[in-house]
């Protein structure tokens, strides 16, 4: 991956083992599989302050809940992980434990769940609760915590925003923002 600047900021990434910084600017890259990383970069020998930004669109292809899961149940979702113009960039699944149930019908679940994205450089892991107002439909926009990964993402810790994704399947954006 070579350097270059685009209207005043700085594009740069993982180069032989290790992030370029050129300096304090704010920039964007675009992986060999078309996964966006942004970033702001501060300066050699500061890289703890670095921010890192991983987005990636979900398209879930398996849910393992039944219509009306009891607390305590588990269950498994996940799917097809895409870049924001649509291209298949690695696959995530998370394993649910019931944490509550509505008396509402549908149900509305809360879930504790952990999770794993396998993208072409590693795997990037992290936990939240999830609120299902129905299993069929999804969950809620959310809060997650990163726990760590593999790869390019070892010893990340962070934050990341879930929203819905817009159109007729279930799908989601993670916007993931990551240090360490």
């Amino acid at each position: 991956m070579t350097l270059e600047t685009v209207s005043g900021v700085s594009r740069a990434g993982w180069v032989s083992g290790r992030w370029e910084e050129v300096g304090r600017e704010v920039g964007l890259c675009r992986s060999g599989r078309g996964l966006w990383l942004g970033w702001v970069l501060v300066g050699g020998g500061q890289v703890g302050e670095r921010g890192t930004t991983v987005e990636v669109v979900s398209r879930r292809t398996l849910m393992s809940a039944p219509a009306a899961p009891s607390v305590g149940n588990g269950f498994v979702s996940g799917g097809m992980l895409m870049d924001v113009g649509g291209a298949r960039v690695g696959e995530g699944y998370s394993h649910c434990g019931v944490v509550a149930v509505s008396v509402a019908v549908p149900p509305e679940v809360t879930a504790h769940c952990t999770s794993a994205f396998r993208l072409r450089d590693g795997e990037l892991h992290f936990s939240g609760v999830r609120v299902y107002p129905s299993i069929a439909g999804g969950f809620s926009d959310t809060v997650v915590a990163v726990t760590g990964g593999t790869g390019v993402y070892a010893g990340a810790r962070g934050e990341g925003t879930v929203s819905r994704a817009g159109g007729g399947e279930v799908g989601y954006r993670f916007v993931f923002v990551l240090s360490g």
